[in-house]
């Protein structure tokens, strides 16, 4: 494996990516500290939620982003459009560095680059109807032309009645509510659309009607995708790369073809062996089932975070602990072949099989 010292654009590319970088981030981290005290409040530690993250997407594709649930994550999405002040690193967007952009000087991004939230419940207004919801990206940013035209016609474009602007969103079922979601972020025809779990609060049913008006919607607008989800069978769909998380790393990434039939990190492997494949017994016997519990970001481990559940370390020394290198130092983003990076000492050679102990 060799190792990378190249910045986030020359990492792996996909057929889509063309010319520069839409967006990319080098070691971006962020830290969440604990503070003790009611006066004096004084910093006891932190929570790691994300260490110095690196990668890059260009316009026209889809980056999936995936990992167990507090990996970090949703808190990289934040830290991208800088609803969240990162505590290192770089963020660029369409060539301009915006790491240290005031609120102000921010205001003409965010044009650019929007969001679609988790929760469509909560992440709509019940006070305002559809129309003012929609219509809000309108106003903030004073755009000519008559707004309640627009918002219609956006409604009509995503699959709503435009004759239901004066509804609440209370009166509208979860995947017409996510709609509206898409439509407020869609209004000001931005380039960039993060996407963090749009799906996951929606019956499968319906999340097939909403992941295929979004692959629509961004062969129509031209749109980029940051596409964050911890269902590995959704991000096969709908990226074009895939970038793992682990306890806020990246420790893997690569087309989404090339990381679902040949990964390279254990990581990787143990969550691919979770996605059902078939009858209800097929993959019994290939489940890749991982000791222990996730360590807390407040206190990771030394070296590799993932070395204490790793069932290839284990395996190198005949189950007597781990290697010292797993434990001492975290292991750079190595290229492993063509469109294909991944953080690990030992990578998995391709077919490579971990070892039984680790199986159920």
């Amino acid at each position: 494996m060799s190792q990378v010292d190249t910045p986030p654009e020359d990492f792996v590319r996909s057929s889509k990516a063309r010319g520069d970088p839409l967006l990319s981030v080098e070691n971006l981290t962020k830290r969440f500290p604990i503070k003790r005290g009611v006066v004096f409040q004084k910093e006891v530690a932190a929570v790691q939620a994300v260490e110095d993250v690196t990668f890059a997407f260009f316009p026209g594709e889809t980056l999936g982003l995936v990992g167990e649930s507090g990996c970090g994550k949703s808190t990289t999405a934040r830290l991208v459009l800088k609803l969240i002040e990162a505590s290192g690193g770089k963020i660029m967007f369409d060539g301009q560095d915006i790491t240290n952009l005031s609120r102000r000087d921010m205001r003409p991004i965010r044009r650019e680059a929007q969001m679609i939230f988790q929760d469509p419940y909560a992440s709509l207004n019940p006070r305002q109807t559809v129309g003012s919801i929609i219509g809000t990206p309108y106003r903030i940013h004073k755009t000519e032309g008559e707004t309640k035209k627009k918002v219609q016609d956006l409604m009509d474009r995503v699959g709503l009645n435009p004759e239901h602007y004066n509804r609440y969103s209370h009166e509208f079922s979860g995947g017409q509510r996510q709609r509206i979601g898409v439509a407020r972020a869609l209004a000001l025809r931005p380039k960039l659309i993060v996407c963090d779990e749009p799906v996951s609060a929606l019956d499968v049913s319906i999340q097939a009607q909403v992941l295929n008006l979004l692959e629509d919607l961004q062969e129509e607008f031209k749109l980029t995708y940051l596409f964050i989800s911890h269902d590995l069978g959704v991000v096969r769909h709908v990226s074009d790369r895939i970038a793992v998380m682990y306890l806020g790393h990246i420790v893997e990434l690569a087309t989404a073809d090339e990381l679902y039939n040949n990964p390279k990190h254990p990581y990787t492997a143990a969550l691919l062996s979770a996605v059902p494949k078939g009858a209800a017994t097929a993959q019994l016997t290939d489940r890749i089932v991982l000791e222990g519990d996730v360590p807390s970001p407040v206190n990771p481990p030394s070296g590799c975070v993932f070395h204490p559940r790793c069932p290839k370390a284990m395996t190198l020394t005949g189950g007597n602990g781990v290697p010292d290198n797993c434990r001492e130092g975290f292991p750079p983003m190595g290229q492993v072949s063509e469109n294909h990076f991944c953080a690990c000492w030992y990578p998995l050679e391709k077919g490579e099989k971990l070892h039984r102990a680790a199986h159920q």
